[in-house]
């Protein structure tokens, strides 16, 4: 499944990636040329990160 919020999408690799490719084929589709930054943070064993981040950052701002 893929997630979205205000940080972006994650999901399981192969997923993204799909959502990804046909992403750039609807643009490639209207245009002569497509541009695409990706950037992936992949850390084995760790799961749910952006939570835990987002957890963390909350935690030191209620201090």
């Amino acid at each position: 499944m893929i997630a979205r919020d205000d940080i972006g999408a994650h999901g399981e690799w192969a997923e993204v990636m799909d959502v990804v490719k046909r992403a750039v084929a609807a643009v490639e589709a209207r245009a002569g040329r497509v541009s695409l930054v990706l950037k992936a943070d992949i850390r084995p064993g760790v799961t749910d990160g952006l939570t835990s981040k987002v957890e963390t950052v909350e935690r030191y701002l209620a201090d």
